[in-house]
């Protein structure tokens, strides 16, 4: 009996000995691996490359996007969108009418204003359209798609919402430079047709008598537009999804590199593209080798310690090709610039003395065709739908910015 109960026992050892070495031998490689058995690969094998690009999707687990969170008190009702929309071209916000939310962040530049840096007070027209014409802002104006994935807002950090954000411009004196709430509802009031719609957005059995037109609800309104403004349809995405044939070889090859040797992806987390934190690179005042370290404090001036210095937002990768230049600074005008600059090891890497700098951001040792592949990767991140539609009109009857 006992033998026949040790026998027993050192069957079920033995075959769980032999289930394990089988899932070990079956198991699917790691990225560390899929990297090795890149550096082997032909170039020109697209088939390999294929099979590499879908090795290292399972490898890190990448999940496709899904819808963004809101709020329980500002759910994205058509109505309350289609309000966000049209304040979101009024000029009416500004403090002498002539700037909207639009004037920096424009279709026409995807939602930004593909300057190095924003111009705000006095700046006429939109996008680059602005250069010279008014008081140049501290940093470059980011995009505004996917925004609303981003758990922190501004380059810094320092508001943590979109309804909190949305009111920052409106009364920096720099931007848009309102200065009265009291006349800014009052400006608002005074228009039939955004009685009407404030009412229908946000009024139960209402008077339309504007009295549901104050600043929170302005700013509900702009959020819920905003947390529309998604990139859900890219080639990438199509690939996620199974579409083999939506990138381009090259592109295959820098996805590997993207997310093993590039170390992309450990800061530009997909499906967002980023990772919704502030870390320090030691950006410079220039692409140049040899540039200086810049001298804005980002997130150091929030919390007014050393130890935030130089640190800012990850930005979200989707549509990058198009929101150029980069950085908070605006001093990187290509992709190019900033592979090479991440290629040294960030500003550390440079030899420049950067007290923050996160510590993944080192040396990757890229050949000049990763690097290339990995610009024609990030290219498969741009949007396969076109932005939002400039507005006819708008209910102030002001000029629609960019019109």
């Amino acid at each position: 009996m006992k033998l026949a109960i040790l026998f027993l026992v050192a069957m079920t050892i033995l075959a769980g000995i032999y289930f394990l070495r089988e899932r070990g031998a079956s198991a699917a490689p790691t990225t560390a691996e899929i990297t090795e058995l890149a550096r082997s690969t032909p170039p020109g094998d697209r088939e390999a490359w294929l099979k590499l690009a879908r090795a290292v999707l399972a490898s890190e687990n990448v999940m496709p996007m899904t819808d963004p969170e809101e709020p329980l008190n500002n759910r994205g009702e058509k109505s309350r969108v289609e309000l966000g929309y049209q304040l979101f071209f009024d000029p009416v916000l500004s403090g002498d009418k002539s700037t909207s939310c639009a004037s920096c962040h424009h279709p026409d530049n995807w939602m930004a204003d593909g300057m190095p840096k924003g111009v705000g007070l006095g700046g006429r027209g939109y996008g680059a359209q602005r250069a010279g014409t008014g008081q140049e802002l501290k940093r470059n104006t980011p995009t505004i798609f996917n925004v609303a994935y981003n758990p922190v807002q501004f380059w810094d950090g320092r508001v943590g919402s979109l309804e909190e954000q949305a009111l920052v411009p409106l009364f920096a004196e720099d931007e848009m430079h309102q200065t009265s709430v009291d006349e800014l509802v009052r400006r608002l009031r005074a228009i039939p047709a955004y009685r009407e719609m404030f009412a229908d957005a946000f009024g139960f059995n209402s008077k339309r008598d504007g009295s549901e037109i104050n600043l929170q609800n302005i700013a509900r309104a702009l959020a819920a537009f905003e947390r529309k403004l998604n990139i859900t349809e890219t080639n990438y995405d199509l690939f996620v999804r199974g579409r083999d044939d939506k990138l381009t070889t090259e592109q295959l090859r820098g996805m590997v590199v993207f997310f093993g040797q590039g170390q992309c992806a450990v800061c530009h987390t997909p499906p967002h593209f980023h990772d919704g934190v502030l870390s320090s690179i030691g950006v410079t005042k220039s692409p140049q080798k040899g540039a200086p370290l810049d001298d804005d404090p980002g997130f150091g001036a929030v919390i007014r310690k050393r130890d935030g210095f130089g640190m800012f937002k990850t930005p979200g990768l989707r549509n990058v090709s198009r929101t150029g230049p980069y950085m908070h600074n605006g001093a990187f005008k290509t992709l190019e610039e900033i592979v090479e600059f991440y290629n040294d090891g960030g500003g550390r890497g440079r030899g420049l003395d950067v007290y923050s700098q996160d510590a993944k951001v080192a040396k990757l040792d890229l050949n000049d065709q990763q690097k290339k592949d990995l610009v024609s990767f990030m290219k498969s991140l741009d949007s396969l739908t076109p932005p939002p539609v400039v507005p006819k009109q708008v209910p102030s009857g002001l000029p629609v910015v960019g019109k």
